[in-house]
């Protein structure tokens, strides 16, 4: 009894222990099952929130994508139904691979599409068949060599048509050639019935391209016209906003950090001023394809007027619209160049920046008006006075260019001069420190003697010690007081010291000089702005007069609106 005690002793202990592992394992097991279906659910519940982000946000290719599947759905009956298929047989594929081709975002890239197909299958079908008689003139000999000259021949010829850049407009009509004429010569060569195969190709392309149209036209037609014209409002307020942001960052004091690597390659990046201008800097292509598609669209919308009043043009001026765009980015590199002074190493110090606070801004203010009230043009199709729009701005230049004329000494750092200066002496005097100057037009600083240190040449041979007390003359700087040279009697690290807090401050002219340049460059847009608006015949605005104040409290006109135009 004793022996099968000892015996059983064992057993009694494992089984607890293998039922605890048992029970261990089904609990992980139940808890892998769990995250499992948990990250199952959490990546539904991410594609669900991604598809309904994209539905919302961008209507569009919901809309796209519902009229893509209808217009397989009707190609595919010529398959199902038993009628057209027993008419058409096989060759109902080809309906289905035309919409397919054909299809496209907006209804002028669909009609240039078919229209091209329907050009190359009928001009290949129509030489082909011609080259194959030809051929089979020849004799039978000749017959394989003759239809491998003309098929080298044509789709050389062809290919290099192809590349022509005042042909880019058709090169998907040549490629359906190419593809045509090889179908129906091989048929010709082979079956010996070329003209049955053109027919039945050109009218099963036919159908196709005619349910991708009509789909494409009559359910919910997206326009590349109203594409382009909507993306060019938006250039505008992007911009302007940009401009704004710049200037706005500039005058606190912003500290950003380096250039990121996504704005090098032109990637979307968190920045506030990139953001703005990036889309209308890579809006160039996008553009350049929406005039060449919109040009093939019938008369639509807001267009429409244009031809019922103008029938004789050939077709609206979508052209001028990609010139605007043009222009557009032309102003918008100053803005990038502005935007690379907010994140340049070398900054003014804040107190210089502000120094010039009201003029900047109200520089930037009048600029980022004037592009919006073009954006605000072309959206209602109205013409405004290119002269009156640009008043507000042409005042605030002339003010900041003043206000840098009168204190462009404060952009060159020097001790003496601003230590020996009152706190409360405004700043719009001490120009007038000029009277004393003393001018030793007979002897010159700058003959002999030069001695070089850290890059510098100066010399003091000639100078007049009464002179060198007071003022010398600048090549493109009012003048400014001289520190009898003390720059060469200093260390080296205080010379480079002195160097930098001069390149600092001098940043600030750079930074004025781009937004003087900005502002300059909007002659440019109005005048593109206006091109448009005769070519375009907008309508003549019959408001009154618009004007807007500017920092300094007076005020600028900024349009006036035309009774007769």
């Amino acid at each position: 009894m004793g022996e099968s005690a000892d015996l059983r002793e064992p057993i009694l202990e494992r089984a607890p222990r293998s039922g605890r592992g048992c029970l261990a394992r089904t609990s992980g097991l139940l808890r892998g099952i769990s995250r499992s279906f948990s990250s199952v659910k959490n990546t539904f519940t991410s594609l669900f929130v991604t598809i309904r982000t994209l539905i919302v946000k961008e209507p569009a290719k919901t809309i796209h994508s519902f009229k893509m599947g209808l217009a397989l759905s009707l190609a595919f009956l010529l398959v199902m139904l038993k009628q057209p298929y027993s008419v058409i047989g096989s060759h109902a594929i080809w309906a289905v691979m035309t919409v397919v081709v054909v299809f496209e975002f907006g209804v002028g890239a669909t009609l240039s599409k078919g229209l091209n197909r329907g050009a190359g299958t009928l001009g290949a079908g129509i030489l082909a068949v011609i080259l194959g008689q030809f051929a089979r003139i020849c004799g039978h000999v000749a017959y394989p060599i003759v239809v491998g000259l003309c098929v080298f021949v044509v789709g050389g010829v062809v290919t290099f048509t192809r590349l022509l850049p005042s042909w880019k407009t058709y090169e998907f009509g040549f490629r359906t050639f190419l593809i045509t004429f090889s179908l129906i010569m091989v048929a010709e060569y082979r079956q010996g019935d070329p003209v049955d195969t053109a027919i039945n190709r050109f009218i099963i392309i036919l159908i196709g391209a005619g349910i991708g149209l009509s789909v494409n036209i009559f359910v919910l037609p997206l326009w590349a016209g109203d594409e382009l014209h909507d993306s060019i409002v938006k250039n505008f307020e992007s911009v302007a906003d940009s401009l704004e942001v710049c200037v706005d960052e500039y005058l606190k004091g912003t500290v950003l950090e380096r250039v990121p690597s996504k704005i090098f390659m032109g990637l979307a990046a968190d920045d506030p001023v990139y953001k703005g201008y990036r889309t209308a800097l890579v809006s160039a292509s996008k553009e350049e394809s929406l005039a060449s598609f919109a040009v093939w669209e019938p008369p639509h919308g807001r267009f429409m007027k244009y031809w019922w009043k103008y029938p004789w043009q050939q077709y609206y001026p979508w052209p001028q619209y990609q010139k605007v765009g043009a222009v557009l980015r032309h102003c918008t590199y100053s803005v990038v160049a502005l935007h690379g002074c907010l994140r340049s190493a070398i900054q003014a110090p804040l107190p210089v920046r502000l120094l010039f606070e009201t003029e900047l801004r109200d520089v930037s203010l009048q600029s980022a008006n004037v592009l919006r009230e073009l954006g605000k043009q072309v959206k209602n199709m109205q013409k405004g006075d290119p002269m009156e729009i640009l008043n507000g701005v042409k005042h605030s230049v002339e003010r900041l260019q003043q206000s840098l004329y009168l204190n462009s000494y404060l952009l060159v750092k020097q001790e003496g001069f601003e230590d020996g200066m009152p706190e409360n002496l405004s700043l719009k005097v001490l120009p007038e420190l000029k009277k004393y100057e003393k001018r030793d037009n007979q002897n010159g600083f700058f003959r002999s003697g030069s001695v070089h240190k850290m890059g510098i040449a100066y010399s003091h041979d000639e100078a007049s010690e009464e002179s060198r007390k007071y003022f010398r003359k600048l090549n493109s700087w009012p003048y400014r007081p001289i520190d009898d040279f003390d720059f060469a009697k200093d260390s080296l690290l205080e010379q480079r010291v002195r160097v930098l807090e001069s390149a600092s401050a001098l940043s600030l002219g750079t930074f004025a000089t781009l937004l003087m340049e900005v502002a300059l460059r909007l002659d440019y847009v109005v005048e593109a702005v206006d091109e448009l608006s005769d070519m375009a015949k907008f309508k003549c605005s019959n408001e009154k007069s618009v004007h807007g104040k500017n920092l300094n409290g007076t005020e600028d006109m900024v349009l006036t609106a035309q009774e007769n135009c």
